[in-house]
């Protein structure tokens, strides 16, 4: 008598017809545990990819934060300059009337984006690590999943008679799972590139950021000199 059996798995259902008159022999056994692993394979670097993409994604978002704030101080940076003679404000003209800068709120600012930077850091070093670690165990032709597991039913299907499961359903299941399979594929290799651009975006700003902050090490001093000056 046939029957109809579903592993349910998260990745996809399972379902396969069997044959209970015909007791499976060990190869077909080794072949269908081979067969369920690629699932939970499969389904592994799905839920790995899913967690690090979120997290780089929000990686993304404070280096568009720390952009945004570093281009609030270079601004204001950019007045200091121009009052203490480092160099000229460009388009003052455009400016009407005082401008006035709290010295202390600058700094203030200039400390929490040094802090928020240094904490992102840590984000960024875990992340590469993560990603170097996912680049190394990827295996040859680009697969995420060892290829053996791609070869695991090959001696099922020509020896048909002596198995139990029935290989038309296995073969729609199997061409169901590499459909499947090339989802999480692609989605692995769009993590990747996701992770390389990330991180040359923290390049650059950690680049253009060390810039600013040599900047308002220069302005802090002159400003220390010119309060000893006026004591």
């Amino acid at each position: 008598m046939i029957k109809t059996i579903v592993k349910e798995h998260p990745l996809k259902n399972i379902t396969l017809d069997f044959d209970d008159e015909i007791t499976p022999p060990p190869f077909e056994q080794k072949a269908l545990q081979s067969y369920y692993e690629a699932h939970d394979k499969t389904w592994k670097i799905k839920e790995h990819v899913s967690k690090i993409e979120a997290e780089l994604k929000a990686v993304d978002d404070i280096i568009e934060d720390l952009s945004f704030r570093r281009l609030g101080i270079e601004q204001e940076l950019e007045i200091l300059e121009d009052w203490l003679g480092v160099t000229e404000l460009e388009d003052k003209e455009l400016f009407d009337g005082e401008i006035t800068i709290d010295i202390g709120t600058f700094f203030a600012v200039c400390d929490k984006h040094n802090v928020d930077i240094q904490n992102l850091y840590e984000k960024v070093v875990g992340l590469t690590e993560i990603y170097n670690r996912d680049i190394e165990n990827i295996y040859e032709d680009d697969a995420v999943i060892d290829p053996e597991y791609f070869n695991a039913l090959d001696e099922v299907y020509p020896r048909y008679e002596e198995v139990s499961v029935h290989t038309v359903s296995l073969d729609d299941d199997h061409q169901a799972f590499l459909e499947e399979y090339g989802k999480v594929e692609e989605l692995f290799f769009h993590y990747t590139a996701l992770a390389r651009e990330i991180f040359d975006k923290y390049k650059s700003l950690v680049e253009t950021t060390q810039v600013i902050y040599r900047r308002v090490e220069v302005i802090d001093q002159l400003l220390r000199d010119k309060l000893k000056k006026e004591e």
